[in-house]
C-alpha cells in the first residue's frame, strides 16, 4: 500500500465505464489541471471527511452505480501517474461476489484520496449504503502515503 501506482489504473477504469468526451457537462469529463490530465467529477453528491485530524468538507461530486460497484468521487483525478496530483477524493465498493448495488455494508471498500500534494489510501474500510443509495458512511483506517495508518469516517449524500 505505499505506492499510489493504483490511482491511475482505477481512473482509467473508471473514465472506461462512464466517461464521454463529447460535451463538459457529462460527468465525468476530461481536462487539465496544471497540465495534467484528469478527470473532473461533478454533481450533487456532497461528504465531510475525517482521516485524522484532517477534516473536509467536500461538494460537487458523483454517486454512481457501475459493473457492480458504487463509485463516490470528488474533484479532479489524474489519468496517468504523477507525482503532483491535484486534490480529489474517490470511494469504489463492491465485488463481483457482492455488488454493492443496494442498501447494506460492503467491506473491502477502497478510498483513494489527495490533498494539498498528500496521498491517501485505504483498502479495507466498510462502507454502508443507505436510503436507496443515496446516502452512506465509510469507515475504518486509512494510510497517509509514507506515514502510519489513522482513523477514517466519512458521511455523504448524493
Amino acid at each position: 500500500m505505499k505506492s499510489i501506482a493504483l490511482l491511475p489504473s482505477v481512473a482509467a477504469c473508471t473514465f472506461a465505464l462512464g466517461a464521454s468526451p463529447a460535451a463538459a457537462k457529462v460527468c465525468p469529463y476530461p481536462g487539465t489541471v496544471n497540465g495534467q490530465s484528469v478527470l473532473i467529477y461533478c454533481g450533487p453528491a456532497k461528504a465531510t471527511v475525517k482521516a485524522g485530524t484532517l477534516t473536509l468538507s467536500l461538494k460537487n461530486g458523483l454517486c454512481k452505480k457501475a459493473v457492480g460497484n458504487f463509485y463516490l468521487s470528488f474533484g479532479s483525478i489524474v489519468t496517468q501517474q504523477t507525482k503532483h496530483a491535484p486534490d480529489s477524493f474517490q470511494l469504489i465498493a463492491g465485488s463481483s461476489a457482492k455488488p454493492a448495488t443496494k442498501d447494506g455494508s460492503y467491506t473491502g471498500t477502497t478510498v483513494m484520496m489527495t490533498k494539498s500534494g498528500k496521498s491517501y489510501l485505504a483498502d479495507a474500510l466498510t462502507l454502508t449504503l443507505t436510503h436507496g443509495t443515496k446516502a452512506g458512511t465509510a469507515t475504518g483506517l486509512i494510510e497517509p502515503i509514507g506515514h502510519p495508518k489513522v482513523a477514517f469516517h466519512a458521511t455523504f449524500t448524493c
